[in-house]
């Protein structure tokens, strides 16, 4: 449906965004848990990534359908940020959220996490605990995401609690978060693991509510991009930045960067953004040290194999897990 069609004119309550590039496999559970949330007051954006399945097909159906959904095209892969940020600028509602072509949300989710964002005036975002599920939609875990609590504390300690318990997807997807600070904060960054950077930046300036019950499911499965991505530096590159054209890259070294970047720029007392780089570097950059000599060897057999040089070929079907 053309996003400028009469039928849209009202505002919704609460906009979600499903950026996919070829999801077919999911994407229909995906959306009719969307349909069937019983706050009815939403509009859902569907942005297809250049898909070359039958992503397109699937979500055009539900846009004839539902004049809620609108669907956003695109003739080529332009990368994850550019497909999550096109959503969030189409978003019309006061809360957004985003939303893998592969989860499901339960039915009051949405109306839950609005509700608490209401109620808690100051929280910028409002998060349901997570549920994991395979393929085949039966339960495989949980988070550790059990009696979170980001009202309380410090800035610093909430930049502790988000990484020391791995709650990610409360930027990614799952978070209902309130669309203009969403936007003020630039949405998310252009790079590798952008997520939990912007995780660090939004835990760093407001408090977060925890709905208690688990209302978000997040499936996994081995075509995840965080899965597939995983051998060739340039490929994890690419896969947020097309038209990365240098012949070596270094994401978990620049992530790492950006983390530290965004605890000691935040606008917090000198105090707290001591206290909040200490953080990143003990949950993040000393646990995860393996990764920064893993990123130099890749580099190193790649340059050695002469496989710098080619095109970048999009083997994702979830734009998801960053």
């Amino acid at each position: 449906m053309d996003p400028e069609s009469p039928r849209l004119h009202a505002v919704p309550s609460v906009s979600v965004g499903v950026p996919v590039y070829n999801g077919e496999r999911f994407l229909e559970r995906t959306l009719v848990a969307l349909q069937e949330q019983d706050l009815a007051d939403i509009e859902v954006i569907v942005s297809d990534n250049g898909s070359t399945d039958g992503t397109l097909t699937i979500a055009e159906k539900f846009a004839q359908d539902d004049p809620r959904f609108v669907v956003l095209r695109s003739t080529e892969n332009r990368g994850v940020p550019w497909n999550w940020n096109r959503v969030l600028a189409k978003a019309r509602a006061p809360y957004f959220m985003w939303n893998g072509a592969d989860d499901v949300v339960r039915p009051d989710h949405l109306r839950r996490c609005r509700d608490a964002l209401v109620e808690h005036r100051d929280a910028s975002i409002a998060f349901s605990r997570v549920l994991l599920v395979d393929v085949d939609d039966v339960p495989v875990g949980e988070m550790d995401d059990l009696g979170l609590d980001f009202v309380h504390g410090s800035p610093s300690s909430r930049v502790d609690l988000f990484l020391a318990r791995h709650v990610y997807q409360v930027i990614g997807f799952g978070g209902v978060i309130r669309t203009d600070v969403l936007r003020a904060m630039g949405g998310l960054p252009g790079y590798y693991g952008g997520d939990v950077a912007l995780g660090v930046k939004m835990a760093m300036r407001a408090p977060w509510i925890q709905v208690p019950e688990q209302l978000f499911v997040s499936r996994r499965h081995d075509a995840q991009t965080n899965k597939v991505q995983g051998g060739d530096v340039l490929d994890q590159v690419r896969t947020y930045a097309p038209g990365w054209r240098r012949p070596v890259a270094f994401p978990q070294w620049y992530l790492n960067h950006r983390m530290i970047v965004e605890a000691a720029t935040a606008p917090a007392s000198v105090t707290q953004r001591a206290r909040a780089v200490g953080v990143v570097v003990r949950r993040w950059t000393v646990p995860n040290w393996r990764f920064f000599p893993f990123d130099v060897k890749r580099n190193v057999i790649r340059l050695a194999k002469g496989r710098y040089v080619g095109a970048f070929h999009p083997s994702t079907t979830r734009e998801a897990e960053l």
